[in-house]
């Protein structure tokens, strides 16, 4: 028996109709630990759901109708007929007293009243005819009249013809649109810290219209007399401790509250513990002795060596079993700490973002876009399908945009210990594409026949070394059409792959580096492999020249204006490179184990 079976008998035929068409798409799964609220109009039949949405996630569930009574010992029937403005209120005040991570079932006005109360839960919308809504009322004779003066016939249409104005502006999912979601399983929730001297509330919608769920103030990086209120009509706030006292002011403000792990427990906050060194699983499980399990807990630790990274996934797993699979967020920092975050993800409550490039909360933080995409990108055949990119200054690569998802920016730093991180992530990722200053180093560290590489393909005794450069390089020189002769300026791993390419074009290459740049001006066919960034040499100049650009997007405009200066005709070769290699890219991991 499915939800389906369980709603208005004259909705199913077409319910059951759109389940099959939509059954295949692409949506992201339910976000771990946030309340789910079923909601609609009376009689649609929340109670009845709610046992078997709790069932199908695991959690408790509540009706807030049933939680009322129980509170206040007053019958509902009386209450709303006698003062609906106090049971309104009540109603309000239950609902937010609640925790997070319950399946709640509301009363048939909670939608069109308080949707504000909603921001930040799951709110499904319980679909119901308007003819069984009539028929269900008039047969129901236990529930409150709303508007006595009118016949009943008159108010059952007043009051379904406004609500369901309501609750289209306040956007529920659909019943289907929640089942697709509950199919796909759970995700972390999505959080973005607020920076220091930023405009709160351009940026809390920012945030948000980037794909970030709560938004983490903390007390550490923000004067207390800051106005959170404008913030949370954004996002939910998640207000972290991080100086002796949270400010009354901002506690109003609140949707969770982040406590370090000192003093006493409360099962009702968020309690964090940042270690200052790496810790062996039972150290950190000591810390956590004194905890109630079914508490919500975030372990921070420094990576460390790449190499300590199992005994994390290791304290993972026994914090799970300790605290429950929507409860516990592990988080590794440090300067190689990215991918190892996104997999913990995997399993954690909450997933800590940066919004952009600019600033992170902690080393080691993905985008909040990138972890938007993966989202939406579906486990194959139980395997990890996960990608990367490793190289420097990667916020605006276009690799994610074109690969099968999920696909991370390993952005690394030129001593990072290469050997020790690919060792490592041989068991969590497929593949991973190779982009400057690195190329010739994995090259050397993978054995491969050639000076440089791009791609690394994994296969069950390691990593296989690959060059689609070779194909953007070839894409290129075509378009590019040299009279016999190329010119590349720089002699990095790109120029591997265009040396190769040039032989089987039957086209003479020569190299200029930056310390050989000649006097005199350099003429004809001609690619600029530099990055963006590089002190151009003062000398170089160029005459009646052709320069491609294999850059893209930024840097590609930085380089033009070069090209352009120094007398030479820039040629927009960069996305026919890309593309040509991430074709041949994409058909190399498809090998992959």
């Amino acid at each position: 028996m499915t939800l389906l079976d369980q709603v208005d008998p004259r909705l199913q035929p077409l319910l059951r109709a759109e389940w099959e068409r939509r059954r295949g798409e692409a949506v992201e799964a339910l976000p771990c630990d946030v309340t789910v609220v079923l909601a609609g109009h009376r009689a649609a039949g929340k109670t009845l759901l709610l046992p078997r949405v709790a069932k199908a996630l695991g959690r408790d569930p509540v009706d807030l109708d049933q939680e009322l009574v129980r509170r206040h010992q007053r019958a509902l029937h009386e209450w709303i007929q006698n003062d609906e403005r106090d049971f309104r209120a009540a109603e309000r005040e239950t609902f937010r007293s609640l925790p997070t991570g319950l399946v709640v079932a509301v009363g048939g006005g909670f939608l069109s009243q308080h949707a504000d109360s909603l921001r930040g839960c799951v709110t499904v919308e319980v679909p119901i005819s308007f003819e069984t809504y009539v028929e269900r009322l008039t047969q129901d004779t236990t529930r409150p009249r709303l508007r006595p003066e009118l016949t009943l016939d008159e108010e059952l249409r007043e009051i379904y013809s406004e609500r369901e104005f309501r609750h289209a502006a306040a956007r529920p999912l659909s019943l289907i649109d929640f089942m697709l979601r509950l199919v796909r399983g759970r995700r972390p929730r999505r959080v973005v810290t607020l920076p220091p001297n930023e405009p709160i509330e351009v940026f809390a919608w920012r945030a948000r219209h980037a794909g970030a769920e709560l938004l983490e103030v903390r007390t550490d990086l923000h004067p207390r007399e800051i106005d959170l209120l404008p913030a949370s009509r954004a996002l939910p706030l998640l207000l972290a401790r991080r100086t002796p006292s949270l400010p009354e002011a901002w506690l109003a403000r609140a949707t969770l509250i982040d406590e370090p792990l000192e003093g006493l427990i409360d099962p009702a906050v968020l309690h964090s513990f940042h270690a200052s060194a790496p810790l062996r699983t039972q150290e950190a499980l000591a810390r956590w002795e004194e905890v109630t399990p079914g508490s919500r807990i975030k372990h921070v630790e420094p990576l460390g060596s790449p190499r300590d990274f199992p005994r994390l996934l290791e304290t993972q797993q026994a914090l799970l079993e300790r605290f429950g699979a929507e409860h516990v967020t592990v988080l590794a920092t440090g300067p190689w700490a990215l991918p190892f975050r996104a997999v913990l993800a995997q399993r954690n409550a909450l997933d800590y973002l940066a919004l952009d490039s600019a600033w992170a909360a902690a080393e080691g933080q993905r985008l909040v876009r990138d972890a938007v995409r993966e989202a939406l990108c579906s486990q194959v055949d139980g395997r990890t399908r996960r990608l990367g990119i490793i190289g420097q200054g990667l916020a605006h690569s276009r690799s994610p945009r074109i690969h099968q998802q999920p696909f991370d920016r390993i952005d690394l730093a030129p001593e990072a210990p290469l050997d020790e991180l690919l060792d490592v992530l041989h068991a969590h990722y497929r593949g991973l594409a190779v982009t400057n200053p690195f190329k010739k180093r994995v090259a050397a560290i993978a054995e491969a026949p050639m000076a440089a590489v791009n791609t690394l393909v994994r296969t069950a005794t390691g990593w296989h070394p690959e060059n689609s450069d070779v194909a953007g390089a070839e894409a290129t020189l075509q378009a590019l059409k040299p009279d016999g002769k190329v010119t590349v300026l720089g002699d990095g791993g790109v120029t591997t792959a265009l040396r190769l390419a040039a032989t089987r074009l039957g086209l003479a290459l020569e190299v200029v580096t930056a310390a050989s740049v000649p006097q005199a001006p350099l003429r004809g066919a001609i690619v600029w492999t530099w990055p963006a960034l590089m002190q151009v040499p003062a000398a170089l100049r160029f005459e009646d020249a052709k320069v491609a650009v294999i850059a893209y997007g930024v840097p590609a405009r930085t380089i033009i204006k070069e090209i352009t200066a120094r007398g030479g005709t820039p040629m927009r070769l960069g996305p026919r490179w890309f593309i040509a290699q991430a074709r041949k890219q994409r058909s190399f991991w498809e090998l992959a184990t």
